[in-house]
């Protein structure tokens, strides 16, 4: 409550603002003795005030509509009853009884790698979203600490007021941003919103420090410390599996039908570099502006607590995990859904795809597209792989390498341009459905043969150099047809 009082009385303070400005005009004009001013200057003065004064309230209605148009559009996911997760349930009711207050009425998943809360002003329905990505890799102890968190913030009443104060501050910062930094108009809106900043954000951490010191006392300094550090390192592996793994598939335009259960294998064939991430310092900086104090201030805080840390998987308070993945990956990919249909499109079943599948069809398309650019540079169009053969037998191996490779010197030619040529290869290979690209967790994907052996098209491409007809032999003698590249 304090926060949100803080909060109201500071948005009709922006109103005193815009008053005080137009008040300082009035004044500045009745203090004009007569006769010092011509007509005509006098004029102009009351229209630059008419001119500012609109202004002002431009800038007041942008930020209040702004407020009232806000909708916390944060994702969700799933609700989790007792009957699905009575482990999660027993222990998020022994928490909420240890902060002194009531339970959630909810236990929700989500995406993000983080708990968060909400609480409906009026009906006051409480609900705890716990991120399934984190979640999988915690411990209870560790579980036990982000719940405690947020039930001090139920306790608090921090969680029911959230809705008003953050209203408030888009109102208040909207206004400021409404004007552009140049009109002396909004110069005191800007000002005013600073001073709310630099107010709120020391609301939010004295927040944060309460809920950290329950969360303590509940969990034990231990598992406190160790959840703050799984939190940082799962994000920088999740940041590592969408770039190197998930992203190139979706670019390509397919998607995981397992996203959840994908990043749980993945955490554990890394196993090790997870573990170096968790042995990282906690980020000690982050911006001034930022509500929330670092990590390493907030850990330096806890007070040493002598409760025994439960280092039980988080997993096993849930039933069926496999379930809880595969309902948090189904409302994921009717958000998807949604969006393709705003574009006038459908999301079709050949884009679901499982991780095996996905992965080669990420990488092949990943190679297609270096394909191509070799292609264009070489300046060739359509099928490439026959013209390039064809142009080798012609003996102009000049003309294909030297655009590739403008400095050169003409007796590195041959050995440079097997690279290129062995793409060229290796996609017509794959198009032919004669070798794929073998997913792992662990290594880059591997081009393997249909039946899963070693697959390595080197001594063809050495041997298109200088004999091309008889490469195109031995292709066609594994079942790949030149017209495939």
């Amino acid at each position: 409550m304090g926060r949100a009082l803080v909060s109201i009385v500071m948005l009709c303070g922006l109103v005193g603002v815009a008053a005080a400005q137009l008040t300082g005009f009035v004044v500045l004009l009745r203090a004009i003795p007569p006769g010092r001013v011509s007509p005509v200057g006098f004029v102009i003065l009351v229209l630059v005030m008419f001119g500012w004064a609109g202004c002002l309230v431009w800038a007041l209605g942008g930020g209040l509509w702004r407020a009232l148009r806000w909708r916390d559009d944060r994702s969700t996911g799933p609700a989790l009853d007792a009957d699905q997760a009575p482990g999660l349930w027993e222990l998020a009711r022994e928490v909420a009884a240890e902060a002194g207050t009531r339970p959630p009425h909810e236990i929700r998943l989500m995406p993000e790698i983080d708990f968060r809360y909400a609480h409906t002003f009026l009906r006051g329905r409480r609900t705890l979203f716990i991120g399934l990505p984190l979640f999988q890799t915690m411990t209870v102890g560790q579980v036990r600490f982000g719940l405690a968190h947020h039930m001090e913030h139920f306790a608090a009443g921090h969680t029911r007021w959230f809705a008003v104060a953050h209203r408030c501050r888009v109102a208040i910062t909207g206004t400021a941003e409404t004007l552009g930094p140049t009109n002396p108009a909004g110069w005191a809106f800007r000002a005013y919103a600073l001073l709310y900043v630099v107010i709120d954000r020391v609301a939010c951490r004295r927040w944060e420090f309460r809920a950290d010191a329950v969360g303590v006392r509940v969990a034990g300094s231990a598992d406190a410390i160790d959840a703050m550090h799984e939190v940082w390192a799962v994000s920088d592996a999740w940041n590592f599996f969408h770039d190197f793994h998930l992203q190139p598939g979706l670019e390509a335009g397919y998607l995981p039908d397992d996203l959840f259960g994908g990043f749980a294998e993945f955490v554990v064939a890394r196993e090790d570099e997870v573990d170096a991430l968790r042995a990282k310092p906690l980020p000690a900086n982050t911006s001034r502006w930022d509500p929330h104090p670092s990590s390493a201030t907030r850990a330096a805080r806890f007070a040493q607590s002598l409760v025994v840390p439960d280092g039980r998987p988080a997993t096993s308070l849930i039933l069926d995990l496999a379930a809880a993945q595969a309902a948090l990956r189904a409302t994921e990919l009717e958000v998807t859904r949604a969006a393709l249909r705003a574009l006038g499109r459908e999301l079709e079943d050949g884009m679901v795809l499982d991780w095996p599948e996905f992965t080669h069809a990420a990488t092949a398309a990943r190679l297609q597209r270096e394909a191509d650019a070799i292609l264009q540079t070489i300046g060739l169009t359509g099928p490439g792989l026959p013209q390039v053969l064809r142009m080798l037998e012609d003996g102009r191996l000049d003309d294909l390498a030297r655009p590739l490779f403008p400095e050169a010197a003409p007796g590195e030619l041959p050995d440079l341009f097997l690279t290129p040529l062995e793409m060229l290869l290796n996609l017509a290979a794959v198009h032919a459905g004669q070798a794929t690209f073998r997913h792992s967790w662990s290594e880059p994907a591997e081009l393997v043969t249909s039946d899963g052996g070693p697959f390595d098209l080197t001594k063809v491409a050495e041997q298109a150099i200088t004999d091309p007809r008889g490469a195109t032999a031995e292709l066609a003698a594994l079942g790949i047809g030149i017209w495939r590249a």
